[in-house]
């Protein structure tokens, strides 16, 4: 088995370790990011603060309505009583009695636009306790997937680190080293393959001599364009 197809063989473990460390971190990033769900519970405690805000305005709407019943009951007690003849102060309090029932009508308006308020507000935060719910639901069975999508790369890591420590103890420590070189320099492509007289990586023609030394295997050969070790395959 010569240099070129052993450090082949350990590019392509390379390879296959990278792709599946990158998704793993990919993975973690996503499990990690919980951004969606805070802006939703964000989103739901806005809702209840002015859920509570616009119950409260309610509840002194109403409040306020029923007090001026009241005053309108006390008026309207004195006024039919009989206990007041005097025709001045039975004027004032048909007067008062008018008054009292203009401002109850803008009472009642207010306390209608806070019931629109609070239905409204109910509304919304029933729609923020929804999506929250769902969110959740959601980034539960997203996990669970990743969870066990992560706990299968793991597994093929481990498999394919173990390829990589037999691979690499065949290979002489010096090659080693100029292919590790080569992998950082050429972004995790140090060795190349020869396809159709040219190197697949960069594409550049090569020479019937480097082709002759490359098929025969004896010592690394690499690409005069790339600097990158080829492979006859």
């Amino acid at each position: 088995m010569s240099q070129p197809f052993k450090l082949y063989r350990l590019q392509q473990t390379d390879s296959q370790l990278d792709q599946k460390q990158s998704r793993l971190v990919t993975i973690e990033n996503i499990l990690q990011d919980d951004r969606q769900l805070q802006e939703a519970q964000n989103a739901l405690a806005k809702c209840e603060q002015t859920l509570h805000a616009a119950q409260r305005t309610l509840r002194q709407a109403e409040a306020e309505v029923q007090a001026q019943r009241i005053k309108i009951e006390q008026n309207q007690a004195a006024l039919y009583g009989g206990k007041i003849r005097n025709p001045k102060e039975l004027q004032d309090l048909q007067k008062e009695s008018a008054a009292l029932k203009r401002y109850l009508s803008v009472l009642e308006d207010h306390q209608l636009e806070a019931m629109i308020v609070v239905e409204e507000a109910e509304a919304e935060h029933a729609r923020a306790t929804n999506n929250l719910t769902d969110l959740n639901a959601r980034r539960i069975e997203q996990n669970a997937t990743l969870v066990g999508e992560q706990s299968a790369l793991l597994k093929d890591v481990a498999r394919l680190e173990d390829e990589r420590i037999a691979t690499a103890s065949t290979i002489e420590e010096a090659d080693i080293q100029l292919y590790e070189s080569l992998r950082v320099s050429r972004h995790g492509n140090a060795v190349a393959q020869i396809q159709d007289n040219a190197c697949a990586a960069c594409g550049s023609t090569l020479t019937p001599g480097t082709i002759q030394a490359a098929r025969s295997g004896s010592s690394l050969t690499r690409c005069a364009f790339c600097g990158r070790i080829l492979y006859m395959g």
